[in-house]
């Protein structure tokens, strides 16, 4: 198993570090094997060293449908002109959206990264507060299906495409195993698997209160869905924000006082959202928001070994926060202690099936 971490690339490393030659030795400081990139604009595979990429991130269209779909009233609706699409997603046509999958792909494979991660996602901001998007699951996978099957047609890439899972609904959320199945089923592409995101999963679970209660909970998710076998990558992070789920928990899981949470603000955008006027100003309170509900914080106090001796990865991903670099590593290394030996321990898997 290898051990990455994740960075933003520009082609810059990320934001902490002036070069690659201190990436690189920040690596071997670390004893991490390399980096699962996320580039970010045109770049030139030229300009990243092949030896530090360990994975490769897709960009992301979390809006994606309204320009997938080539859909301009709804577009409007959003972003409210033309200007404002094109600064938000690079483009102003759905085959701007497939051209960059595929310079993403073809730089991938030009990097010699062995898998790529995509979200199976669709979002928009009049229901990212509410979380009742008024479309389904299958509408989401239909729409990621199509961008990634024109996508992988007219690309180079060979390795794993790894789909990760999140916590928003009518994504991919791997609330059961028929997800996977069906989204594998609608993507023409033989190498498919699983990129699982530890802090994802746990933000679907909002009564977790402490981490080992987290760990049981993942434990018996993996268990349930059966899908261990095809996990070849793991992200891993925790996500524990007892407040800010509880609110949530009460709007999502509380279907028969629906009425009452209607008439509260639980169930709608805070009040400083619609004080703000135009996109970029409500989409940098949507931000706050998501990063307050999905922080990546490490883990900090926790035997993580039978957990990951259970899904046994390919690559381990610390995917935390980066606040600053002596922060953000110090965060990265107590979630290796938590590690441990990665040795069976007192037959924890039993142990978790019996409570």
């Amino acid at each position: 198993m290898q051990q990455l971490a994740n960075i933003t690339v520009t082609p810059r490393p990320g934001h902490l570090f002036d070069s690659w030659t201190s990436a690189g030795q920040w690596l071997t400081n670390m004893q991490l094997n390399g980096f699962e990139i996320y580039p970010h604009g045109m770049i030139n595979g030229k300009d990243i060293p092949t030896d530090l990429v360990g994975g490769f991130h897709l960009q992301s269209f979390p809006i994606l449908t309204p320009l997938l779909y080539n859909d301009s009233k709804r577009l409007m609706q959003i972003f409210g002109n033309w200007e404002t699409v094109k600064q938000f997603y690079g483009g102003s046509e759905a085959e701007h959206i497939v051209k960059v999958m595929i310079s993403q792909l073809n730089l991938a494979a030009e990097l010699n990264a062995p898998y790529v991660v995509f979200h199976p996602m669709d979002c928009d901001m009049q229901h990212l507060f509410c979380q009742q998007f008024p479309w389904t699951l299958e509408d989401t996978f239909k729409a990621c299906s199509e961008l990634l099957n024109q996508a992988f047609a007219q690309s180079h890439f060979k390795g794993w495409l790894l789909f990760e899972n999140m916590w928003w609904q009518k994504s991919f959320r791997l609330d059961s195993r028929r997800e996977y199945d069906r989204l594998n089923h609608l993507v023409n592409y033989d190498k498919c698997g699983i990129c699982f995101d530890t802090g994802h999963m746990m933000s679907t679970k909002l009564s977790l209160k402490d981490e080992q209660q987290a760990l049981c909970f993942l434990s018996k998710r993996l268990f349930k869905l059966d899908l261990c076998q095809e996990i070849k990558t793991l992200h891993l992070n925790s996500n524990l924000q007892p407040q800010l789920q509880l609110q949530l928990q009460l709007q999502l899981q509380c279907p028969s006082t629906q009425k009452y949470f209607a008439k509260t603000k639980f169930n709608t955008a805070p009040e400083h959202y619609h004080n703000r006027n135009g996109f970029w100003p409500q989409f940098e309170i949507a931000l706050q928001y998501i990063n307050q509900l999905d922080p990546h914080n490490g883990f900090k106090q926790v035997n993580l070994a039978p957990l990951i001796e259970a899904v046994a990865p390919d690559y381990l991903v610390h995917e935390i926060t980066q606040n600053n670099l002596f922060e953000w590593s110090r965060a990265i290394q107590i979630q290796q202690a938590c590690l441990g030996d990665m040795q069976t321990t007192n037959d924890f898997n039993s142990k978790v099936n019996a409570r």
